[in-house]
């Protein structure tokens, strides 16, 4: 009963990522992402998580690992694995590509961790999301139980995800958020309604539908006090250079 429950989960939620806002959704983090990682060569890559798009066709690679659902222009290597606990050696992955990966996973926690003792040393995390605070966080709370794909995933804050990162000793380098549209599935009210991905960014940057953030593994690996006495840079919430993020400060607090 609980695998046929997981396969309908998984089943919905590929044909919410071929629908229209789906669609419009992957597409946009894929090219924004690919502003954000650092540009050098990456020998091994790896995408885990729903989604048909393909983040690594952006970067320059060497070999690339994806999960099944993802669409590849040409043949790749796949793999089908829980994310809480990843079959690969320590400091073996030097990007590693996490899309809605904690938004549908029991324990959200546990895959970042298993994300950075396979990074190695310097290598870059991408961690893509939907925003607990936002239009796409109310929608998903007022939706009727059992709710559907994506509503059925546990949207997270960003906030809550950059403190996990540092304390797995990961520097951020860099983040966007977007999506300040409401998540409706016609076209051409999402066509209407794009002017608000300028004033959003502009008058309420932290509640965007979807968040992006890259990190950096520490080569150290420093944790807990260590870390917080360490130096690293916020999460800017604007498009940036990816090694250069901006300082955000909302309410005297920095982000």
């Amino acid at each position: 009963m609980v695998e046929t429950e997981a396969l309908t989960s998984q089943l919905g939620l590929r044909a919410w990522f071929d629908g229209p806002l789906g669609k419009t959704v992957s597409r946009a983090v894929v090219e924004k992402s690919a502003e954000l990682i650092p540009r050098t060569y990456y020998p091994i890559g790896l995408q885990l998580g729903p989604g048909p798009e393909d983040f690594l066709s952006k970067v320059d690679l060497g070999l690339g690992i994806h999960s099944p659902s993802v669409r590849r222009s040409k043949p790749q290597h796949t793999v089908a694995t829980s994310s809480e606990a990843l079959p690969f050696s320590a400091r073996s992955i030097d990007l590693l590509v996490l899309p809605h990966t904690l938004d549908f996973s029991t324990e959200p926690h546990m895959v970042l961790r298993e994300a950075g003792s396979i990074l190695a040393a310097e290598g870059i995390l991408v961690v893509c999301g939907f925003n607990q605070w936002s239009l796409w966080g109310l929608r998903r709370a007022v939706t009727p139980r059992p709710r559907p794909p994506p509503w059925s995933g546990d949207f997270l804050s960003p906030a809550r995800v950059q403190d996990w990162m540092r304390l797995l000793g990961l520097e951020i380098l860099g983040g966007k958020m977007m999506f300040y549209q409401p998540p409706v599935s016609a076209t051409g009210l999402l066509r209407k309604t794009d002017f608000l991905e300028k004033t959003g960014d502009r008058w309420w940057p932290l509640f965007g539908g979807i968040y992006l953030l890259v990190a950096r593994k520490n080569r150290l690996g420093l944790t807990g006090t260590k870390l917080r006495m360490s130096r690293h840079r916020p999460f800017g919430i604007d498009a940036m250079a990816p090694t250069i993020p901006r300082q955000t400060k909302i309410g005297g607090k920095s982000l």
